[in-house]
């Protein structure tokens, strides 16, 4: 039984999270196990260290909490029907972590479940959850932006290169027939 205070905090927490996260889902762990469950928050702490949490909630003090935070409590009603486990990230890139939950969910037979989340502000159903999964991370952009910036100076390069290799082939081609 939850205690007047734990609940407070736990409501609290949340408040803080619609605040300041970045990325908050909305998951339904209906069929996860202790043990799947377990490695899903091990695995979470690894790949994201503490700016990943991953709670589970009453869906009461989830819509007190949207409550107080003063959103409207008809954007977030499709997310609280069932179990429900919120996971919080802040300082991260949203769409790794939408990545990751998407992977985990894939290798587990669709365990958890998305149902939804706040993006950056934007609310999100599990459909857009899932396809924001398969956009590149913030890393893969920047290294396909380098790869941009690069490959004119790697062609320049390469074209510099090739005249002067081809002018020692006919050096050596002169060199040999002497």
């Amino acid at each position: 039984m939850l205690t007047k205070e734990l609940k407070k905090g736990l409501i609290q927490d949340f408040v803080d999270a619609l605040e300041k996260a970045n990325l908050i889902l909305f998951i339904d762990f209906t069929g996860m196990n202790v043990p799947l469950s377990h490695q899903f928050r091990m695995e979470l702490y690894n790949n994201f260290g503490e700016d990943v949490i991953y709670k589970v909630y009453r869906n009461s003090l989830l819509k007190t909490a949207i409550k107080l935070s003063k959103k409207s409590e008809d954007e977030f009603e499709p997310f609280l029907t069932g179990p429900t486990a919120v996971l919080s990230a802040k300082n991260v890139d949203p769409i790794e972590v939408l990545k990751f939950v998407k992977k985990f969910s894939d290798s587990q037979k669709g365990l958890p479940f998305i149902k939804g989340g706040i993006l950056e502000g934007q609310i999100i159903d599990s459909e857009k959850a899932n396809e924001y999964a398969k956009l590149p991370s913030k890393q893969e952009l920047y290294a396909m932006l380098v790869r941009s910036v690069n490959y004119p100076i790697f062609g320049l390069v390469n074209a510099l290169a090739g005249n002067i290799r081809n002018l020692i082939y006919v050096l050596n081609a002169i060199k040999d027939n002497k």
